[in-house]
Order: structure tokens, then sequence, then C-alpha cells
């Protein structure tokens, strides 16, 4: 069955932040902030938090999450994970913009079929995932 779970490719609390804000807003935080304490503040205007990810994002966390502070977890995001995140938002940038699938495998050195999964992630984004 496709859904939050499927998309998540986060473990733990990185995964929960993940589940809300997405992988690309999650990889940023994670890149400047991962393995120090992040303070979800009461009201996202103007905050830390708001600065790194946006007002909307850090609304959507202040809900899900709740106020308070939260150690980040490292994730490795300053290394091979950050990279890996950075190829699937250059991939989906491209599928977006009609790229064949060969074309974006080859531009951000991914496997065709990864490229195809995250086709099918536009797709289900697209179409309001529908539970199977």
């Amino acid at each position: 069955a496709k859904g939050a779970a499927m998309s998540r490719q986060l473990p733990g609390l990185a995964g929960e932040i993940e589940a809300v804000i997405g992988l690309e807003l999650t990889a940023k935080l994670l890149k400047e902030r991962g393995g120090t304490d992040v303070s979800i503040p009461l009201r996202a205007k103007g905050s830390a938090l708001a600065k790194i990810v946006g007002q909307r994002a850090c609304e959507a966390l202040i809900r899900e999450i709740g106020p308070g502070k939260i150690a980040l977890p490292c994730a490795g995001f300053r290394g091979r994970d950050a990279e890996r995140a950075e190829r699937k938002r250059r991939a989906m940038e491209m599928l977006r913009a009609g790229h064949s699938l060969r074309e974006v495998a080859l531009q951000c050195d991914l496997a065709q079929r990864t490229v195809s999964n995250y086709r099918d992630e536009l797709a289900d984004d697209r179409q309001g995932k529908l539970p199977l």
C-alpha cells in the first residue's frame, strides 16, 4: 500500500519531520542543523526555524509535533544522505520539466528504476494519494 510510510525515507524523528514537511525541507533542516537542538516555536512568523524551512512548514511542525525543543539527529545529512536527497530533488525537478527517465537517470547519477519510482511519487502527489 502506498502512503506516508511508503514515502518516508528517513528513520525516527527525521522520518516524523519528513512526514510533516517533506524530504526536501527535512534534508535542508538536517543539513543546516543536524545533530543540534532546535526549538519548534509557539509562533512561526520570524522564528529561526521558519527562516530555515519557511513559515508554512514551520506552522505544520508546530501543529503536528508541537512547540518545544527537539534534538535533531544528524543522520549523516552532511554527507551521503544529503547528496542522495539533492539527487532526488534534482530528479523530481527534471521530471516535472518533462525530461525522460533515461535522461534524468544519467544526469542525476541514479538508476532508471529509481527515477521511475520518483515519477510514480509525482503522479501520486497529483492524484491525492489514494489508499490501496
